[in-house]
């Protein structure tokens, strides 16, 4: 039977960041309905769960981006902590990072050391011996070195989003199901209709559906302009405790290697522009497995368990969107690409603050909605 809900807040998207938005709104002591769409594809199932703003921040980026990354990974703590989740039942841990400085890449990684120093990151250059001597189930032969950063971490995505779920539904926020079909006007109120029937009258809407964001702002007459970026990863089953840190690798098909739990390996991910299908495909397993193996040799006798597929959300500039759009009634939250896991809790903060019409406590400007985009060759692709 439909139902017909009125809220202070409908939520659209129940993947990390809209359920992070959920959960920081309750605590507001706002009412708030999410209204969820596909989950086949979304990022919030499929990544890593690497939280490193050290290894996902680049020196082109504006200062404000890492500020935002690492107050994503220093708010990790005191959110679980507020919400009552564990560490341990969301697979929440501090780790060292290994930034691996390929042998088949032209330039050297080791110039990061300085933009690391200016920021403050504890980290440490590695000759290809101490690298050995760190980690010794790397192979020797495939790096020039590495940079240690110390105290970064890791988070179980799957686990984290189903107990945002469950505290969701015990504490009266309903979830539905279907995706949106539907957005009128009703006396200043937006009205959202679902493909079940259901009906939602808010005072605010939050669109946070990852990279289906352009399409349900469509219905609401707004141009997000991000563009989904599929990542295949593989599990894999080895023996525990070969890796003491997470190995990061920012190239090719095989850009980290992470122990989530011992003797579990999430190997990936893949960075694709030209192909909407959740499907796996042999040549981008093939080159993640060829680059585990040449970098952990023993990996070579490792069992698949499983392999999937996501797309990150990506705007033009790799910036996310946080902001009010035009509409002041809504609220955009969208745009993460790589950095979804790690910006999860932080961006329902943020975001509750928005709504709240309150200071957020960064600054927000390079997030804004309509900001002028740089162009970019990734968008002259089929999607």
């Amino acid at each position: 039977m439909s139902r017909n809900i009125r809220v202070d807040v409908a939520v659209v998207g129940d993947g990390l960041i809209g359920m992070s938005t959920a959960l920081h709104l309750r605590r507001r002591y706002l009412s708030v309905a999410v209204i969820g769409g596909t989950t086949q594809g979304r990022a919030s199932t499929a990544a890593a769960g690497m939280l490193t703003p050290a290894c996902e921040y680049d020196p082109w980026m504006p200062q404000e981006f890492y500020e935002l990354l690492r107050e994503g990974l220093d708010y990790y703590p005191p959110f679980l902590s507020a919400f009552g989740f564990t560490p341990e039942s969301v697979g929440f841990r501090s780790t060292d990072f290994t930034l691996l400085d390929l042998v088949e890449r032209p330039d050297s990684l080791q110039s990061r050391t300085e933009w690391m120093d200016k920021y403050g990151i504890e980290n440490r250059w590695l000759s290809p011996a101490e690298v050995c001597d760190a980690e010794p189930h790397l192979s020797p032969r495939t790096f020039r070195g590495a940079i240690r950063i110390k105290d970064e971490a890791v988070v179980n995505p799957r686990a984290l989003l189903q107990a945002m779920t469950e505290w969701a539904s015990a504490e009266e926020c309903p979830v539905l199901v279907g995706g949106l079909t539907g957005v009128d006007d009703e006396h200043g109120r937006l009205r959202l209709t679902t493909g079940e029937g259901d009906t939602v009258i808010a005072d605010q809407v939050v669109i946070a559906a990852g990279s289906w964001s352009g399409q349900v702002g469509r219905a609401f007459g707004l141009d997000i302009p991000v563009c989904p970026v599929k990542g295949q990863i593989v599990r894999l089953a080895g023996p525990p405790g070969l890796l003491r840190s997470v190995a990061f690798m920012p190239s090719g098909g095989c850009g980290s290697i992470v122990s989530r739990s011992p003797g579990e390996y999430i190997v990936g991910t893949s960075e694709e522009y030209l192909r909407p299908e959740t499907d796996n495909t042999a040549g981008v397993v093939g080159t993640i497995l060829s680059r585990l193996c040449a970098v952990v040799p023993e990996a070579a006798e490792w069992r698949i368990e499983e392999m999937w597929s996501g797309f990150r959300p990506m705007t033009s500039d790799e910036l996310p969107i946080l902001a009010r759009a035009d509409d002041p009634r809504i609220v955009v939250a969208t745009g993460h690409h790589r950095n979804g896991v790690l910006l999860t809790a932080v961006t329902g903060r943020l975001v509750a603050a928005l709504i709240d019409d309150e200071a957020p406590g960064l600054s927000l400007d390079r997030f804004r909605y309509g900001r002028p985009l740089r162009p970019h060759t990734r968008f002259a692709t089929k999607y």
